[in-house]
């Protein structure tokens, strides 16, 4: 594992503030990007909650020297400005709720969808709907990525109003979601099979140790066609 902080999931001894990153979570998309290769060179990258901005900086760091070409779209509730370190013209950030986001506005953004989705949205709560509360980020996500979206209480993934059938993850693509263990992930991860050629979860080292935080991982986003 590099120790380099650029290319690095993880930097002892250097300081967030050397480091360039706007926050330790650069750190996780970093470990997940490391053992997956979920995003690629001159890829197009949308970061769902991307609220303060580290994932922005990992993603369009992975997309190589302006050049190779590639695009990171932000979307997040709250007004970020992209950050200085790191980022480019390719990365934009739009203010907006992802739960409600118009299918129009992705489709301005990127006509012929997009190579890897990102969540780490979070509702900024604690207590016992936490877990509730990342299935339905994460659903979002899903919903956002494939056209579909996670029943909650039927333990399905079922179609909704208002993304294209196909949603917005190219075949092939990467979809990572932030998820809390508890009551309905198992059924979450399972259903996710139907649409990803594989799936993990993965827990990051950059994540504390007592969360019950992990990311899940599908790989490989099967044709819509195909889907079983």
């Amino acid at each position: 594992m590099s120790s380099t902080v650029a290319g690095s999931t993880r930097a002892p001894g250097v300081t967030l503030r050397k480091s360039g990153y706007v926050s330790r979570a650069a750190y996780k998309l970093l470990e997940i990007q490391e053992k997956h290769k979920i995003i690629k060179t001159g890829g197009t990258v949308l970061d769902l909650g991307c609220s303060p901005g580290a994932w922005l900086q990992v993603a369009c760091q992975q997309l190589g020297p302006p050049e190779r070409g590639g695009t990171v779209l932000g979307v997040d509730i709250q007004a970020v400005a992209v950050p200085d370190k790191f980022c480019d013209n390719r990365v934009r950030v739009i203010q907006a709720d992802a739960r409600t986001l118009p299918p129009a506005v992705l489709q301005e953004y990127a006509p012929g969808g997009f190579d890897t989705v990102l969540s780490d949205m979070l509702q900024f709560t604690s207590g016992v709907n936490d877990v509730e509360l990342s299935l339905e980020l994460a659903g979002t996500a899903m919903h956002i990525a494939t056209g579909y979206h996670f029943d909650l209480y039927g333990d399905a993934l079922v179609q909704r109003v208002g993304f294209r059938h196909t949603g917005f993850l190219r075949p092939g693509g990467a979809l990572v979601m932030k998820v809390y263990e508890g009551s309905g992930t198992n059924e979450f991860i399972r259903d996710m099979q139907k649409y990803f050629t594989k799936v993990a979860r993965m827990r990051v080292d950059a994540s504390r140790s007592m969360s019950r935080e992990f990311y899940a991982v599908g790989l490989g986003r099967k044709p819509p066609a195909k889907l079983e």
